[in-house]
């Protein structure tokens, strides 16, 4: 370890030379304040002995230049003095000097400052390189939190932060574009080869981009198999050109398995950077214009046209999806219910849970924001809210029999089963109090994962309805799959049986149905005296409909 004395009397510098040395240290010796300037511009001491007491040494004004350099050079200063008056050594200590030795120099008393200088030194360089790795474990961190871990491309956030700062630079007058590439056949590939191989599809489709992309472009993956890239300065011509390269390049990638090949393709939308629109905007532009070709084909490139009916109502989902966000942080889903009555006394057995989405003063409809929140994925959460809140409302009102929706999405979810278990267990509440209805075209698109989940809970001890049946009317052939405990009679036949006998006939088949299969019948949307009576003196077992009530605060 490197040693500076700054000391112009010869016996006193001779002194402390021996004495660092005999403690280790590589000693440079120096008379004046100038020579110690110089000496520093062409290396670092970590251990500076200077005298305070002479005019050559400048000792207070050399001090205070030493501590005026980068925190990186900084050294152990020991100052030299004949005064031990208190103020002069706080002057010391204050000019920067880290210790002092009086003088004159006493070896015995010298060396046993120098152990402790030694020790101090040891302490900083520990400190320091504690400082370097955590600095280190930062930067890696850093790293981790704006990058994806499979593909090391920038995540989500962190390209957001780059989208918003390329709508700036558009803003003052260098165009971009954003591609946002969708893999058409990923999920067939991840399902028949398995997750690992996914991963490594992936992985190739990122590699795969960084290759088709300029060096100045940034490419990044949102989530599953979606990914986007961003194109600054580019000219709209050369922005397609990249994602048409892209696209062909993806659809020359294949996989196999057990002689059958799987081709991965892609398509890939394009949205205009002009700095008139936020990020987000940009982002839902070029979302839909995916989304447009996705509905025309797949494996091809569109661009965003606000004149394209499919993409304008698409691009509606993006500042809709962040209400949601923002619901579901704020924990201000609101849930209504309506009474299910037991048809033969119109009296409530139970009440279903109506989740709505508070805007305004005003509460949206499923209608006006599922479908944005199924396209990004959302319906997970906002079912896990849903059952959150009807708990606490079976909790209040031991009485209380719910029904809850579960949405198609929820089937993928592999935790939802334990978490409702968990939830429900802690709470105290009976299963049996709660049936969870599911749609009967969410339960067909994803038949093996939906009975496998209906039959884990169902052996808890909770209950299911397959709700609007008949709505694709596809369904009789899965039904003895389904563990199910009630059907319930799509409400538009309930509705329209009033002005039409075939609807009837419907109403009368599906409740034969369910009877057969030792299920219990439920009809949707009844609002006349008469269908009442019609329902029952068909033998339907439970109605709703705004007849008995429409949906209000708990009961």
């Amino acid at each position: 370890m490197k040693a500076l004395i700054v000391v112009d009397a010869p016996e006193a510098s001779s002194i402390l030379t021996q004495l660092l040395k005999k403690r280790g240290y590589d000693v440079t010796a120096c008379t004046t304040a100038a020579e110690a300037k110089e000496l520093f511009s062409q290396t670092t001491f970590p251990l500076v002995l200077l005298d305070l007491d002479s005019r050559a040494t400048d000792g207070f004004s050399l001090c205070r230049w030493i501590r005026s350099r980068p925190a990186g050079d900084q050294p152990l200063i020991m100052a030299g003095t004949a005064s031990g008056q208190a103020p002069y050594l706080r002057m010391i200590l204050e000019a920067g000097a880290d210790d002092y030795i009086l003088k004159p120099y006493e070896e015995e008393l010298v060396d046993i400052r120098l152990i402790i200088a030694s020790r101090l030194l040891k302490n900083r360089e520990i400190y320091r390189s504690l400082q370097a790795d955590l600095l280190r474990e930062q930067e890696h961190l850093d790293y981790l939190a704006a990058h994806d871990p499979l593909t090391r491309l920038l995540n989500g956030a962190a390209f957001m932060e780059l989208l918003q700062n390329a709508v700036r630079a558009a803003y003052q007058g260098a165009p971009g574009a954003l591609l946002y590439i969708d893999l058409d056949s990923f999920k067939l590939i991840s399902d028949s080869l398995g997750h690992s191989v996914g991963d490594t599809v992936l992985a190739q489709v990122a590699n795969l981009l960084r290759l088709c992309l300029r060096y100045q472009d940034v490419p990044a993956r949102l989530e599953s198999d979606e990914f986007v890239a961003l194109l600054e300065q580019i000219r709209l011509s050369e922005a397609r050109m990249i994602a048409e390269r892209i696209r062909s390049k993806l659809e020359q990638l294949r996989f196999s398995n057990a002689g059958t090949e799987f081709a991965v393709a892609s398509t890939i939308g394009l949205a205009t950077i002009d700095g008139t629109v936020p990020a987000e905007t940009v982002m839902a532009r070029a979302d839909a214009a995916c989304y447009a070709a996705k509905a025309r084909g797949k494996n091809r490139v569109a661009t965003y046209d606000r004149n394209d009916e499919i993409m304008a109502k698409f691009s509606d989902h993006a500042p809709r999806a962040a209400e949601i966000r923002e619901a579901i942080r704020s924990d201000s889903f609101v849930i209504l219910f309506q009474p299910i009555v037991d048809v033969q006394t119109a009296l409530p057995v139970a009440y279903e849970a109506l989740i709505r989405l508070p805007k305004n003063g005003k509460l949206l409809s499923p209608s006006v924001f599922v479908p944005a929140a199924e396209h990004y994925n959302l319906m997970p959460e906002i079912d896990r809210q849903v059952i959150t809140k009807a708990l606490k409302q079976l909790v209040n009102n031991n009485k209380l029999r719910l029904a809850i929706n579960l949405s198609g999405q929820s089937f993928g979810d592999s935790s939802l089963s334990d978490f409702v278990q968990s939830s429900f267990r802690t709470a105290g509440v009976e299963p049996a109090r709660v049936t969870f209805e599911i749609t009967e075209t969410a339960v067909i698109s994803n038949l093996v994962a939906a009975s496998k989940m209906m039959r884990r809970l169902r052996e808890r001890g909770f209950r299911f309805a397959l709700d609007d049946f008949g709505a694709g009317f596809s369904s009789f052939a899965y039904l003895k799959n389904l563990a199910a405990d009630y059907l319930k009679i799509d409400g538009n036949f309930v509705r329209d049986a009033e002005t039409g006998r075939s609807d009837w006939i419907f109403v009368e088949i599906i409740n034969e149905v369910a009877h057969r299969l030792k299920m219990k019948s439920v009809a949707e949307f009844v609002e006349q005296e008469a269908t009442l009576a019609k329902l029952r003196a068909m033998g339907v077992d439970f109605a709703q409909g705004y007849l008995f009530g429409a949906p209000g605060p708990p009961p």
